[in-house]
């Protein structure tokens, strides 16, 4: 199998994670919306945000990592996901300061319940697409 076929394989499966990850953050909300409760809107947009807070973390990182020119040596492979991971993590954080400082009112709970979920769904994609 050659580099190019398997970068190719990775960014598909990849793409297939964001794109979970997406679907799960927009069903978690609008059950959240659904639900009947005073607060039901507060906790729908505190879910999308935490939604999209790891989605946009893990396309980032994608980005970063799958978004270069294929390299042969494992030291930069190794490099690039280093600094995928790092720049991974100070996006999130910085997310997580712009939610808590930018959403009046915000639901911390349904925040960081839908991003814990969301955070977990490529492995759950990983579990059923290994099955077919």
């Amino acid at each position: 199998m050659s580099t190019e076929s398997i970068n190719r394989a990775t960014a598909r499966q990849a793409r297939s994670f964001i794109i979970a990850q997406l679907a799960a953050t927009f069903i978690l909300s609008a059950i959240l919306l659904g639900w009947y409760w005073p607060d039901s809107w507060t906790a729908a947009y505190s879910a999308l945000a935490g939604g999209m807070i790891a989605t946009l973390a893990n396309a980032w990182f994608a980005y970063k990592v799958l978004g270069g020119t294929p390299s042969e040596e494992p030291a930069t492979v190794l490099r690039g996901f280093y600094w995928g991971e790092l720049n991974k993590i100070l996006f999130t954080c910085a997310m997580f300061v712009a939610a808590f400082v930018l959403i009046r009112p915000v639901n911390a709970a349904a925040l960081l319940a839908v991003y814990f979920f969301v955070h977990m769904t490529p492995a759950v994609v990983n579990i059923f697409s290994r099955r077919k």
